[in-house]
Protein backbone atom coordinates (compact mmCIF):
# COMPACT_ATOMS: atom_id res chain seq x y z
CA UNK A 1 0.00 0.00 0.00
CA UNK A 2 1.25 3.48 -0.81
CA UNK A 3 2.25 5.00 2.57
CA UNK A 4 0.73 8.35 1.59
CA UNK A 5 -2.70 6.83 2.16
CA UNK A 6 -1.86 6.86 5.86
CA UNK A 7 -2.25 10.63 5.95
CA UNK A 8 -5.70 11.30 7.48
CA UNK A 9 -8.29 11.98 4.80
CA UNK A 10 -9.24 15.44 6.06
CA UNK A 11 -5.59 16.45 6.34
CA UNK A 12 -4.88 15.19 2.83
CA UNK A 13 -7.82 17.26 1.59
CA UNK A 14 -6.40 20.32 3.35
CA UNK A 15 -2.95 19.75 1.85
CA UNK A 16 -4.42 19.51 -1.64
CA UNK A 17 -6.52 22.60 -1.04
CA UNK A 18 -3.50 24.57 0.18
CA UNK A 19 -1.27 23.33 -2.69
CA UNK A 20 1.07 21.48 -0.33
CA UNK A 21 2.99 18.68 -2.05
CA UNK A 22 4.20 15.40 -0.55
CA UNK A 23 7.72 15.24 -1.99
CA UNK A 24 8.91 12.08 -0.24
CA UNK A 25 8.08 9.54 2.43
CA UNK A 26 9.92 6.94 4.48
CA UNK A 27 9.09 4.39 7.10
CA UNK A 28 9.92 5.24 10.72
CA UNK A 29 9.33 3.31 13.92
CA UNK A 30 5.58 2.66 14.19
CA UNK A 31 4.66 4.93 11.33
CA UNK A 32 5.57 6.94 8.24
CA UNK A 33 7.41 10.23 7.88
CA UNK A 34 6.49 12.58 5.04
CA UNK A 35 8.38 15.57 3.73
CA UNK A 36 6.00 18.29 2.59
CA UNK A 37 6.73 21.38 0.51
CA UNK A 38 4.97 24.56 -0.51
CA UNK A 39 6.79 27.34 -2.35
CA UNK A 40 10.12 27.68 -0.48
CA UNK A 41 8.92 26.07 2.76
CA UNK A 42 9.36 22.44 3.82
CA UNK A 43 7.95 20.53 6.75
CA UNK A 44 8.22 17.08 8.27
CA UNK A 45 5.01 15.25 9.08
CA UNK A 46 5.04 12.06 11.15
CA UNK A 47 1.96 9.84 10.97
CA UNK A 48 1.93 6.97 13.45
CA UNK A 49 -0.03 3.74 13.26
CA UNK A 50 -1.83 4.74 16.47
CA UNK A 51 -3.34 7.71 14.60
CA UNK A 52 -1.12 10.26 16.30
CA UNK A 53 0.29 13.01 14.07
CA UNK A 54 3.27 15.27 14.82
CA UNK A 55 5.36 17.88 13.00
CA UNK A 56 9.05 18.50 13.25
CA UNK A 57 10.55 21.46 11.39
CA UNK A 58 11.13 25.05 12.36
CA UNK A 59 8.42 27.68 12.59
CA UNK A 60 6.80 28.56 9.24
CA UNK A 61 3.37 29.22 7.78
CA UNK A 62 3.32 25.59 6.61
CA UNK A 63 3.96 24.31 10.11
CA UNK A 64 1.32 26.71 11.43
CA UNK A 65 -1.17 25.23 8.95
CA UNK A 66 -0.44 21.69 10.18
CA UNK A 67 -0.54 22.67 13.84
CA UNK A 68 -3.85 24.45 13.33
CA UNK A 69 -5.27 21.27 11.78
CA UNK A 70 -3.91 19.13 14.63
CA UNK A 71 -5.36 21.40 17.33
CA UNK A 72 -8.71 21.49 15.53
CA UNK A 73 -8.66 17.69 15.28
CA UNK A 74 -7.96 17.34 19.01
CA UNK A 75 -10.78 19.75 19.81
CA UNK A 76 -13.15 17.71 17.66
CA UNK A 77 -12.11 14.55 19.51
CA UNK A 78 -12.89 16.21 22.83
CA UNK A 79 -16.19 17.37 21.40
CA UNK A 80 -17.16 13.88 20.24
CA UNK A 81 -16.07 12.40 23.57
CA UNK A 82 -18.73 14.49 25.31
CA UNK A 83 -21.63 13.22 23.24
CA UNK A 84 -22.51 11.37 20.08
CA UNK A 85 -24.11 14.47 18.62
CA UNK A 86 -20.91 16.49 18.83
CA UNK A 87 -21.87 18.24 22.07
CA UNK A 88 -19.81 21.39 22.58
CA UNK A 89 -17.56 21.97 25.54
CA UNK A 90 -16.86 24.93 27.83
CA UNK A 91 -18.98 26.81 30.38
CA UNK A 92 -22.68 27.07 29.73
CA UNK A 93 -23.95 30.50 28.60
CA UNK A 94 -26.22 32.56 30.82
CA UNK A 95 -29.91 31.62 30.77
CA UNK A 96 -31.63 33.70 33.43
CA UNK A 97 -35.12 33.91 31.93
CA UNK A 98 -34.85 37.59 30.99
CA UNK A 99 -36.33 38.31 27.56
CA UNK A 100 -33.46 39.35 25.32
CA UNK A 101 -31.90 39.70 21.89
CA UNK A 102 -28.42 38.38 21.13
CA UNK A 103 -26.53 39.56 18.04
CA UNK A 104 -23.35 38.14 16.52
CA UNK A 105 -21.63 37.95 13.14
CA UNK A 106 -19.66 35.49 11.06
CA UNK A 107 -17.38 35.96 8.08
CA UNK A 108 -16.05 39.40 8.92
CA UNK A 109 -12.46 38.18 9.00
CA UNK A 110 -12.79 35.54 6.28
CA UNK A 111 -11.46 36.42 2.84
CA UNK A 112 -13.88 34.17 1.01
CA UNK A 113 -17.61 34.10 1.54
CA UNK A 114 -20.28 36.45 2.84
CA UNK A 115 -20.66 38.61 5.89
CA UNK A 116 -23.48 37.24 8.03
CA UNK A 117 -25.10 38.95 11.01
CA UNK A 118 -27.75 37.14 13.03
CA UNK A 119 -30.05 38.04 15.87
CA UNK A 120 -31.87 35.61 18.18
CA UNK A 121 -34.64 36.71 20.52
CA UNK A 122 -35.48 34.66 23.62
CA UNK A 123 -38.94 35.25 25.02
CA UNK A 124 -39.97 33.32 28.11
CA UNK A 125 -38.68 30.35 30.05
CA UNK A 126 -39.87 27.76 27.53
CA UNK A 127 -37.60 29.10 24.80
CA UNK A 128 -34.73 29.50 27.26
CA UNK A 129 -35.11 25.91 28.41
CA UNK A 130 -35.24 24.66 24.81
CA UNK A 131 -31.93 26.41 24.05
CA UNK A 132 -30.44 24.92 27.19
CA UNK A 133 -31.44 21.46 26.02
CA UNK A 134 -29.75 22.16 22.69
CA UNK A 135 -26.57 22.96 24.64
CA UNK A 136 -25.84 26.17 22.74
CA UNK A 137 -22.29 27.53 22.95
CA UNK A 138 -20.06 29.98 21.17
CA UNK A 139 -19.90 28.61 17.61
CA UNK A 140 -16.09 28.82 17.67
CA UNK A 141 -16.13 26.01 20.24
CA UNK A 142 -18.21 23.69 18.09
CA UNK A 143 -17.05 21.80 15.01
CA UNK A 144 -18.63 22.89 11.73
CA UNK A 145 -20.91 19.89 11.23
CA UNK A 146 -22.34 20.27 14.73
CA UNK A 147 -22.86 24.01 14.14
CA UNK A 148 -24.97 23.29 11.07
CA UNK A 149 -26.98 20.60 12.84
CA UNK A 150 -27.64 22.80 15.86
CA UNK A 151 -28.60 25.82 13.75
CA UNK A 152 -31.53 23.90 12.31
CA UNK A 153 -33.03 23.46 15.78
CA UNK A 154 -32.57 27.00 17.12
CA UNK A 155 -35.56 28.47 15.21
CA UNK A 156 -37.59 25.50 16.42
CA UNK A 157 -36.55 26.27 20.01
CA UNK A 158 -37.28 30.01 20.03
CA UNK A 159 -39.72 30.37 17.11
CA UNK A 160 -38.94 31.30 13.52
CA UNK A 161 -40.15 34.86 14.13
CA UNK A 162 -37.44 35.26 16.78
CA UNK A 163 -34.52 34.63 14.44
CA UNK A 164 -33.36 37.20 11.90
CA UNK A 165 -30.38 36.70 9.58
CA UNK A 166 -28.73 39.18 7.24
CA UNK A 167 -26.29 37.67 4.75
CA UNK A 168 -24.33 39.91 2.38
CA UNK A 169 -22.63 38.25 -0.57
CA UNK A 170 -19.03 39.40 -1.18
CA UNK A 171 -20.27 41.87 -3.81
CA UNK A 172 -23.05 43.19 -1.56
CA UNK A 173 -20.55 43.44 1.28
CA UNK A 174 -18.19 45.60 -0.76
CA UNK A 175 -20.99 47.85 -2.06
CA UNK A 176 -22.44 48.46 1.39
CA UNK A 177 -19.03 48.80 3.07
CA UNK A 178 -18.11 51.59 0.66
CA UNK A 179 -21.48 53.26 1.17
CA UNK A 180 -21.20 53.01 4.96
CA UNK A 181 -17.61 54.19 5.09
CA UNK A 182 -16.12 51.26 7.03
CA UNK A 183 -16.80 47.69 8.07
CA UNK A 184 -17.63 48.80 11.62
CA UNK A 185 -20.20 51.32 10.42
CA UNK A 186 -21.67 48.63 8.18
CA UNK A 187 -21.98 46.34 11.19
CA UNK A 188 -23.70 49.18 13.05
CA UNK A 189 -26.28 49.36 10.26
CA UNK A 190 -26.87 45.62 10.18
CA UNK A 191 -27.15 45.33 13.96
CA UNK A 192 -29.56 48.26 14.02
CA UNK A 193 -31.69 46.53 11.39
CA UNK A 194 -31.85 43.39 13.51
CA UNK A 195 -32.73 45.39 16.62
CA UNK A 196 -35.55 47.05 14.70
CA UNK A 197 -36.86 43.66 13.63
CA UNK A 198 -36.72 41.92 17.02
CA UNK A 199 -36.95 44.68 19.66
CA UNK A 200 -40.54 44.06 20.78
CA UNK A 201 -41.02 42.62 24.28
CA UNK A 202 -37.35 42.44 25.24
CA UNK A 203 -35.63 43.74 28.35
CA UNK A 204 -32.01 43.55 27.25
CA UNK A 205 -30.06 43.52 23.98
CA UNK A 206 -26.61 41.91 24.00
CA UNK A 207 -24.15 42.51 21.15
CA UNK A 208 -20.73 40.97 20.68
CA UNK A 209 -18.43 44.01 20.53
CA UNK A 210 -16.67 44.69 17.24
CA UNK A 211 -15.71 48.35 17.81
CA UNK A 212 -15.40 50.79 20.72
CA UNK A 213 -17.98 53.02 19.03
CA UNK A 214 -20.61 50.31 18.65
CA UNK A 215 -22.53 51.06 21.85
CA UNK A 216 -22.84 54.78 21.09
CA UNK A 217 -23.91 54.12 17.50
CA UNK A 218 -26.50 51.48 18.40
CA UNK A 219 -28.02 53.28 21.39
CA UNK A 220 -30.45 55.42 19.30
CA UNK A 221 -32.07 52.24 17.95
CA UNK A 222 -32.73 50.70 21.37
CA UNK A 223 -36.24 51.21 22.82
CA UNK A 224 -36.56 53.26 25.98
CA UNK A 225 -36.24 51.13 29.08
CA UNK A 226 -34.31 48.36 27.30
CA UNK A 227 -30.74 47.74 28.50
CA UNK A 228 -28.01 47.58 25.85
CA UNK A 229 -24.89 45.51 26.50
CA UNK A 230 -22.05 45.73 24.00
CA UNK A 231 -19.08 43.71 25.19
CA UNK A 232 -16.35 41.30 24.23
CA UNK A 233 -16.87 37.56 24.74
CA UNK A 234 -20.60 38.16 24.70
CA UNK A 235 -21.13 34.54 23.63
CA UNK A 236 -21.38 33.76 27.35
CA UNK A 237 -24.96 34.99 26.89
CA UNK A 238 -27.27 32.27 25.54
CA UNK A 239 -28.93 34.53 22.97
CA UNK A 240 -25.57 35.65 21.56
CA UNK A 241 -24.31 32.06 21.54
CA UNK A 242 -27.41 31.03 19.58
CA UNK A 243 -26.91 33.94 17.19
CA UNK A 244 -23.28 32.98 16.67
CA UNK A 245 -24.34 29.44 15.73
CA UNK A 246 -27.04 30.62 13.33
CA UNK A 247 -24.68 33.14 11.71
CA UNK A 248 -21.85 30.62 11.35
CA UNK A 249 -24.13 27.98 9.86
CA UNK A 250 -25.37 30.42 7.22
CA UNK A 251 -21.80 31.48 6.47
CA UNK A 252 -20.74 27.86 5.96
CA UNK A 253 -23.76 27.20 3.76
CA UNK A 254 -23.04 30.22 1.57
CA UNK A 255 -19.33 29.39 1.35
CA UNK A 256 -20.21 25.88 0.23
CA UNK A 257 -22.43 27.32 -2.50
CA UNK A 258 -19.64 29.64 -3.69
CA UNK A 259 -17.20 26.71 -3.65
CA UNK A 260 -19.55 24.84 -5.94
CA UNK A 261 -19.57 27.81 -8.27
CA UNK A 262 -15.76 27.84 -8.67
CA UNK A 263 -15.38 24.07 -8.62
CA UNK A 264 -13.24 23.57 -5.51
CA UNK A 265 -13.44 24.09 -1.73
CA UNK A 266 -12.74 27.70 -0.78
CA UNK A 267 -10.76 27.87 2.47
CA UNK A 268 -11.91 29.49 5.68
CA UNK A 269 -10.11 32.39 7.34
CA UNK A 270 -7.74 35.00 5.96
CA UNK A 271 -4.45 33.08 6.01
CA UNK A 272 -3.48 30.37 3.55
CA UNK A 273 -6.01 31.73 1.05
CA UNK A 274 -3.71 33.27 -1.54
CA UNK A 275 -3.29 30.12 -3.64
CA UNK A 276 -7.06 29.60 -3.76
CA UNK A 277 -7.52 33.24 -4.69
CA UNK A 278 -4.99 32.95 -7.50
CA UNK A 279 -6.76 29.86 -8.73
CA UNK A 280 -10.06 31.77 -8.92
CA UNK A 281 -8.42 34.86 -10.42
CA UNK A 282 -6.50 32.85 -13.00
CA UNK A 283 -9.57 30.99 -14.17
CA UNK A 284 -12.33 33.59 -13.79
CA UNK A 285 -10.59 36.96 -13.67
CA UNK A 286 -11.33 39.85 -11.34
CA UNK A 287 -15.07 39.56 -11.87
CA UNK A 288 -14.97 35.96 -10.75
CA UNK A 289 -12.87 36.82 -7.71
CA UNK A 290 -15.33 39.55 -6.72
CA UNK A 291 -18.13 36.97 -6.69
CA UNK A 292 -16.47 34.88 -3.98
CA UNK A 293 -14.01 37.09 -2.08
CA UNK A 294 -13.97 40.31 -0.08
CA UNK A 295 -11.63 42.02 -2.49
CA UNK A 296 -11.04 45.05 -0.27
CA UNK A 297 -8.83 42.82 1.91
CA UNK A 298 -5.12 43.45 1.37
CA UNK A 299 -4.87 39.78 0.43
CA UNK A 300 -6.20 40.71 -3.00
CA UNK A 301 -2.92 42.45 -3.84
CA UNK A 302 -1.07 39.18 -3.31
CA UNK A 303 -3.69 37.31 -5.31
CA UNK A 304 -3.62 39.60 -8.33
CA UNK A 305 0.00 40.71 -8.07
CA UNK A 306 -1.17 44.31 -7.94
Amino acid sequence: MNPEYKIPVDLRRLLDQERVKVVSSREIDYGTQYRLARDDETEVLNVYRTGKVSTGSRASSLRKLLESWRLSRNAQKRTRAMGEGGAPFGPKPVLDGTSRIGIDESGKGDYFGPLVVAGVRILGEKAAKALQELNVRDSKKIESRAVRRMAVHIPEAVGNENVHILALSPQEYETRRIRSGSINLLLDELDAEIIGKLKAEVEVIVVDQYAASARENLAPFVPEGVRLEVRTRAEDDAAVAAASIVARARYLEELESLSGRVGFALPLGATHVVDAGRRVYGGRGMAGLEEVAKVSFRTTRKVTGG
